[in-house]
């Protein structure tokens, strides 16, 4: 007998289900609803969503990877590896950095992945993600000499026009003939002076150990509240999975976070979009299952996640219907086409009410009117879409 094609909406909800950092978990469900699944169009959600990682790793510590459709299982497989070689080449520019900053003894704390690869023992799942970079926060006036110290060690502007990055809260990134570029950051947001980004990250930093010697990695609200601060909102593509994990792996350990000072920052100039960050906040706390103790952020508003993977899972198996296979990654970056991309986003973007169109600055109109043609059509699509299957 032919066995039923899970539906888009079913196979999200698998996939949440596995993704989430919480305690409870049925296995033996997990394991009876995987060996059921039709996985068509997964490779390409979980591809566009940045959880590869995520996802294979909490498979294989649940102890059901072995129930995982074969075909899916040895792509997410492969895929999972390669990522982890290209993390490793992150983590050698990263030992190289700490060992040389060590050497011209300037403090600094690791930022975003750099950081995360190294805190897994406290934080799990914090280092199941692809990074690109090496970022570092140094005092606003040792920065400049560091920059100048690595240009004279072999290290050159990584972009053609470095002058573009005056007055940015990051210095030119730099690269040595590796893949992997260095960014020596004074502060983390043009809304945050270096005076006060460095004192908030080395004031709570947590001691760590890499290759290159003694390092520190921002404490768990600075982790916290970086992740918040770094969701590009009001793009629809800061509501993917992977910029959620950075913030539920700290809700899921449990951490020591200040609370009060998240609720404080919340109503501050730091988060142009305050009530968007709080519903994106309550979404990565769904999957790490915040703890009662962050009352003073209560109530946190939601949107209807499963929902919105539906429809992306959906437009993934219309793509692979017509014998699209996921697209070949680039590093860093997610290359899905424009048009594309909008279909894929515009759930997010009607049940927040985001934004139909953010052209950059200085887009020519005619391709800005084409924009906003290509997003209605999406935007029907799915409201569409949403009548049938979510009346």
């Amino acid at each position: 007998m032919r066995r039923r094609r899970s539906t888009a909406s079913e196979t999200a909800d698998l996939l949440l289900t596995t993704l989430r950092l919480h305690a409870d978990v049925d296995v033996a469900a997990l394991r009876k609803r995987w060996a059921a699944s039709s996985p068509a169009g997964l490779a390409t959600l979980t591809e566009y969503e940045g959880c590869v990682l995520w996802l294979h790793q909490r498979l294989r510590e649940l102890c059901i990877f072995d129930a995982v459709p074969a075909a899916f299982a040895e792509w997410l497989s492969q895929r999972a590896h390669f990522l982890v070689a290209r993390n490793l080449l992150v983590d050698a520019q990263r030992d190289d950095l700490v060992q040389i900053l060590n050497e011209l003894r300037v403090p600094h704390v690791l930022l975003k992945g750099s950081a995360r690869r190294l805190i897994a023992d406290r934080y799990p799942y914090a280092d199941a993600r692809s990074t690109s970079d090496v970022d570092v926060l140094l005092p606003g006036n040792t920065a400049l000499p560091t920059w100048q110290c690595l240009r004279a060690a072999g290290f050159e502007p990584a972009s053609a026009s470095p002058t573009t990055y005056d007055g940015h809260f990051h210095l030119p990134p730099l690269r040595n003939g590796r893949a992997v570029a260095v960014e020596l950051h004074t502060s983390t947001s043009t809304f945050v002076p270096a005076p006060v980004a460095w004192t908030r990250f080395a004031g709570t930093a947590q001691a760590a150990t890499c290759a290159g010697g003694p390092t520190r990695i921002p404490g768990a609200t600075e982790l916290l509240w970086h992740a918040i601060t770094h969701a590009p909102l009001p793009h629809p593509f800061a509501f993917r999975m992977r910029l959620f994990q950075d913030a539920a792996v700290v809700c899921a350990a449990g951490a020591e976070v200040d609370w009060g000072e998240i609720a404080m920052r919340l109503t501050t100039d730091e988060l142009p979009h305050r009530a968007l960050a709080r519903r994106w906040l309550g979404t990565a706390a769904q999957l790490g299952a915040l703890p009662d103790a962050a009352s003073p952020l209560r109530p946190l508003p939601t949107p209807d996640l499963s929902k919105i993977l539906s429809w992306r899972l959906g437009v993934c198996r219309l793509l692979d219907t017509r014998g699209l296979r996921p697209p070949r990654p680039v590093w860093g970056r997610h290359p899905v086409s424009r048009v594309r991309r909008l279909l894929l986003d515009q759930a997010a973007q009607v049940e927040l009410k985001l934004p139909s169109t953010l052209s950059p600055p200085g887009t020519p109109s005619a391709r800005h009117i084409g924009r906003g043609v290509a997003a209605g059509a999406a935007r029907v699509c799915y409201q569409a879409w949403r009548l049938f299957s979510h009346p």
